[in-house]
């Protein structure tokens, strides 16, 4: 429509910059569809007010987003552009001839197929050999610090191929361990409150939650000192009116530029990640209370930086240049652990995981936030005890069930176990029963009970049924089964 008022009513008044605000007309437009295509979910408002709300960060993504076009998708942006360029005069003969080409092209565009697959780099693990990892824990005793490692956008199946000089990532091979939702400040939240907030696009934290939450439980039942370092923005869909009220002390990315920016890189979403380690130096005294401290990292966020690269290189593949920065976490993460196992005479934890994972294509999606497949959902978890080298991996866990699960670890006499806490999922009784959802969309909800995994595609109506390792595909057409399935879905995110 606006097309046709620009032809209508500029063509004589300013021809070239009518041209223009043609061409941009057609580059928005294909961009929207690339949107839908790429991310495999349809474009609304709430997502176009939080691009411009975001735009200073998200900006840097635009070419990752680019780089996932296929083929039909860069033929029918420069088919238009041509269209546009060389129109002189018009006649109807030619106006319904534009109109089957841009037909043509959008059902190209909608259902041609991806000429180019992400081919993974797999990466031999063959240390640690006689590692072993347990699977059951009753408890924790004598107040050990805990060290949480979030990493950011990492799937399990992408850190079991890299080695690291303390643990044996293979280990976590086998074991599955979900996030309600693939996006970050709505995972934080979860981690340290236990709650999904399945319906909600921000953050809705409120006077209970301020209470009952993992730091400030630690600090009030356990006497721990609770501290926050991230390489992140808090400043942020509503993070910074949460979590600086829940931890004692906190240095996120602002902070942290102005104290190390000279000596450290930052990029549009966080900051090269080895500033973590002056900072923990200069904010942690290890020789007080124990401590709760949570180390939120960024480089493996889209666009994937990497410190230890030449301009050649960061034309490579976002596969490539995302490998290249989870390599560098994992240096990371080695001199996290050397700084506690050489500085603290208190047995230390270290508790790794994500936030969410990431998508290359899998299923047809890109980056996060609007897939339900294990690539985006199906996190790494474990404990380290730094001292004593074990290692813990459950069978089966959810960041939902995590705030009660190191909570109750801690609880070691009988008497002092709260009630009300859901069992760990080190326990041979927990069961997994988990409602997921995509952020800000409706393209996919799923539920991960017992051996099942089911995921509904809102965009077809189709409800599939697979095994955790998403093996074994079945369409279910029973309507009583799928009923089933969709109330105990529906239950949990109204």
């Amino acid at each position: 429509m606006i097309h046709s008022f620009l032809k209508g009513n500029l063509i004589q008044k300013n021809s070239g910059w009518n041209m223009f605000y043609r061409l941009v007309l057609w580059a928005i437009f294909m961009m929207a569809l690339g949107y839908q295509q790429v991310y495999q979910t349809e474009i609304t408002i709430s997502i176009v007010i939080y691009f411009f709300q975001h735009i200073f960060l998200l900006y840097s993504d635009i070419f990752n987003f680019l780089s996932q076009w296929n083929l039909w998708q860069c033929l029918s942006l420069g088919i238009g552009f041509y269209l546009i360029i060389t129109e002189k005069k018009e006649n109807t003969k030619k106006k319904w001839m534009q109109f089957l080409v841009c037909s043509l092209l959008f059902f190209l565009f909608r259902f041609g197929i991806h000429w180019i697959q992400p081919k993974e780099n797999f990466i031999e693990t063959s240390i640690h050999s006689s590692q072993r990892a347990k699977s059951s824990l009753e408890s924790i005793s004598g107040k050990p610090n805990l060290v949480m490692v979030l990493l950011e956008g990492v799937p399990r199946k992408h850190l079991v191929k890299l080695k690291s000089r303390y643990i044996n990532f293979s280990l976590l091979n086998g074991s599955h361990f979900w996030i309600p939702m693939p996006h970050t400040s709505k995972s934080l939240f979860t981690w340290m409150t236990g709650e999904s907030q399945l319906s909600n696009t921000r953050l809705q934290g409120n006077e209970t939650l301020l209470e009952s939450n993992l730091p400030k439980e630690l600090e009030i039942k356990h006497g721990y000192q609770t501290e926050m370092i991230y390489t992140q923005s808090i400043y942020f869909e509503g993070m910074e009116q949460f979590f600086p009220k829940i931890f004692q002390t906190i240095l996120e990315k602002s902070e942290l530029e102005k104290r190390y920016g000279s000596s450290y890189s930052s990029f549009s979403w966080g900051m090269d990640d080895r500033i973590l380690i002056p900072a923990m130096k200069s904010m942690v005294n290890t020789n007080q209370d124990p401590k709760f401290l949570f180390l939120g990292l960024s480089q493996t966020h889209s666009p994937y930086f990497v410190s230890q690269i030449d301009s050649n290189q960061r034309w490579k593949s976002p596969m490539d240049r995302y490998m290249g920065a989870l390599m560098e976490e994992i240096e990371v993460l080695d001199s996290i652990i050397s700084f506690w196992k050489e500085n603290s005479s208190r047995e230390t934890v270290l508790i790794l995981s994500s936030d969410h994972g990431e998508s290359f294509g899998e299923e047809g999606a890109h980056a996060h936030n609007y897939s339900l497949y294990n690539q985006e959902t199906d996190v790494p978890f474990l404990l380290y005890f730094i001292k004593s080298g074990q290692v813990y991996i459950p069978k089966s866990g959810s960041s939902v069930n995590f705030k009660d699960t190191v909570l109750g670890l801690l609880e070691t006499k009988a008497n002092d176990r709260d009630p009300f806490l859901n069992p760990s999922f080190f326990s041979s009784d927990y069961q997994m029963d988990l409602v997921l959802k995509t952020w800000n969309s409706e393209i996919q909800k799923a539920w991960i009970t017992k051996e099942k995994k089911y995921i509904y595609h809102s965009d077809r109506d189709q409800l599939i049924e697979m095994n955790w390792e998403e093996g074994n595909k079945n369409l279910i057409t029973d309507p009583v089964l799928k009923q089933r399935v969709m109330n105990q879905i529906y239950s949990n995110i109204r």
